[in-house]
């Protein structure tokens, strides 16, 4: 049985920026959505600290919070749970992979200004490379769509040095 640390917590109606970047937080995390404010992490020091941390801040702001470790109730239920931790960063690496193929698609076209097409391309392989990271440290149970996202950075990034290297093996002949 997989041990969890979860989070329950109501904020006022308003102002609703607060509920808003309550949510933001916990998904940056890689928290799962249990039922209506039930959050769930995988327990470990590092997570129920955030959680913790975020109870105090709801706290702060008028509203109630708790957090406590649990244990579900079958091994069915933890099945359940840790899928759609999985789900989740499936998700998220799906995006990076569709971030990607745009990224390849942006290098493929004319060769005019090839030099500030790179630059452009590196700077947005930097922006995946961090989303990249972010996915990573979210993905708690080692979804399977990691490998392919990870494998698509490598490939893209050996593919713009290479083409630049065409190019300027190109010009100074």
């Amino acid at each position: 049985m997989v041990p969890w640390v979860a989070l329950s917590y109501r904020l006022p109606r308003e102002p609703s920026r607060l509920r808003l970047a309550v949510w933001r937080r916990l998904k940056r995390l890689g928290a799962v959505l249990l039922h209506e404010s039930l959050w769930l992490l995988p327990a470990d020091a590092s997570t129920r600290e955030a959680l913790e941390w975020m109870a105090e801040e709801i706290e702060e702001q008028g509203g109630t919070a708790y957090v406590w470790d649990l244990m579900s109730l079958s091994q069915v239920q933890d099945q359940d749970i840790v899928g759609r931790f999985r789900a989740d960063a499936n998700a998220r690496y799906a995006a990076i992979l569709a971030s990607v193929r745009a990224l390849q698609r942006l290098r493929g076209g004319a060769r005019r200004a090839l030099s500030t097409k790179h630059k452009q391309a590196r700077r947005r392989l930097a922006t995946v490379e961090r989303a990249l990271r972010l996915a990573q440290r979210r993905d708690h149970f080692r979804a399977p769509g990691r490998q392919a996202a990870e494998q698509a950075i490598r490939d893209a990034a050996r593919a713009l040095d290479e083409s630049l290297a065409v190019e300027r093996s190109r010009r100074s002949a």
